[in-house]
């Protein structure tokens, strides 16, 4: 199969140093390198799924490039606009630092002091959970080797529904997720300023451990790490079990 060369090419985007504050939805790609020239801002070492993403497409006024042979070239042009510049690159989280707010921890107004978005994401992301109903989840255990289930987690959640933790996921109808430090994400999202994760978390003020299930809608659900069980048949018919006689009392 012949080689890509677009993977092979570097590029690079510019920007008004006025307008910074429009790179932060790429600030947490740690290979990007940063440098100011007069008044424009550059980013480069993009690879070819960054430059085509929607989150560089998405950032206003910005102009992109390829660089072939020491030379900038704009997207889509077969003639150079200018020599890469001779700049002090620096890392771009270094270059961008995040002026992180200044959090009342005892306030529980969670949604009111920091404004948590989830943005749609074309970054490859390798799943790790997933939704299902308690019925399906007990069909499919019935008929389904013990070895499937060895490295997988489980807790109950509301109205019966179950998340499964670990992989390989199992092969039922449900949402999945992918983790990014504590929080689990919805497939194809993403935070809308990743460098802010741990900030979210600690303003959650969990009691112990934890892992925060989000929704697309940027609703969470806190779940203390201390309740998942690991996954088999009678693990999932105890606890149902338990659940009745807890539905009786």
């Amino acid at each position: 199969m012949a080689k890509d060369a677009s993977n092979d090419l570097t590029y690079f985007l510019s920007i008004d140093a006025s307008k910074s504050e429009d790179l932060a939805s790429i600030r947490h790609w740690s290979s990007l390198k940063l440098a100011f020239e007069e008044n424009l801002i550059w980013v480069k070492d993009l690879d070819y799924a960054q430059m085509n993403s929607l989150t560089v497409k998405s950032i206003p006024f910005h102009q992109s490039y390829e660089a072939k042979d020491g030379k900038l070239f704009p997207l889509n042009s077969l003639l150079p606009e200018r020599t890469v510049p001779g700049l002090l690159w620096t890392p771009i989280d270094r270059a961008l630092p995040v002026e992180l707010p200044d959090l009342n921890h005892n306030y529980f107004g969670f949604d009111q002091t920091l404004n948590c978005s989830l943005v749609k994401s074309e970054a490859e992301q390798s799943a790790i959970a997933s939704l299902h109903s308690l019925d399906s989840l007990l069909a499919y255990a019935s008929s389904a080797p013990e070895i499937r289930m060895k490295n997988l987690e489980w807790v109950v959640l509301a109205d019966q529904t179950v998340l499964v933790y670990g992989k390989p996921l199992l092969p039922l109808t449900g949402s999945v997720f992918w983790l990014y430090e504590n929080h689990l994400l919805p497939a194809g999202t993403d935070f809308e300023l990743p460098i802010l994760s741990e900030v979210f978390y600690k303003a959650l003020q969990p009691e112990t451990p934890s892992i925060v299930l989000w929704k697309e809608d940027a609703s969470y659900q806190l779940i203390p790490r201390s309740s998942f069980q690991q996954l088999s048949l009678s693990s999932i018919r105890l606890t149902i079990q338990s659940m009745k006689l807890q539905h009786a009392e």
